[in-house]
């Protein structure tokens, strides 16, 4: 009954934002309403997850759900929001990067972060796990996201030490430096 509510009452919601006056030029951040959100993610949602990537799966629409987030999803089920958009060519497979992120547990336990460290993190695309690899590579330089990675795209069943338990989905926010001009 939930569904068939949210799948007559969102397209009235998105009809009455597009019809909402913007102030021309406008760079402010237009907010989705939540039920459109949701009902985005959820078009993605497992109803009998078998394995842990769609355990995972289930878990990160939940998060994103419960904490706003109006994600985009991954051909692989990496969702990620774009909270400011870079420039530029896009980052290519094997190319030098420069990033600031902090990462952290579902339950908001900071694992690390580049931004505490006080230095951000040069590496090549292609270097980092499995989630990262993919989203880097449909960003450019300047990009803000927040990244929501299940574990099969992260650390797996290995986890990584006494940090990030085993089969553990995280979260992300990453930034993009541009590179410095010379």
């Amino acid at each position: 009954m939930y569904r068939l509510l949210v799948l007559f009452f969102v397209p009235m919601l998105f009809m009455a934002c597009e019809s909402a006056p913007k102030k021309p030029g406008s760079t402010e951040k237009i907010s989705v309403p939540k039920e459109i959100v949701a009902s985005n993610l959820y078009s993605h949602y497992v109803t009998n997850p078998g394995s842990i990537a769609e355990k995972d799966n289930n878990v990160l629409i939940e998060y994103a759900v419960d904490n706003d987030l109006d994600c985009q999803r991954t051909p692989n089920g990496v969702y990620y929001t774009i909270d400011q958009k870079g420039s530029g060519p896009l980052l290519q497979k094997g190319g030098p990067v420069t990033a600031h992120y902090k990462g952290y547990l579902l339950n908001g336990n900071v694992f690390d972060s580049s931004y505490k460290r006080g230095k951000p993190l040069q590496f090549n695309v292609g270097q980092m796990i499995p989630g990262w690899n993919e989203w880097l590579t449909m960003v450019n330089p300047g990009t803000r996201s927040t990244l929501l990675i299940p574990s099969p795209l992260a650390y797996g069943s290995r986890g990584f030490g006494d940090l990030i338990p085993a089969n553990s989905p995280l979260v992300f926010e990453v930034e993009i430096l541009a590179p410095e001009t010379e």
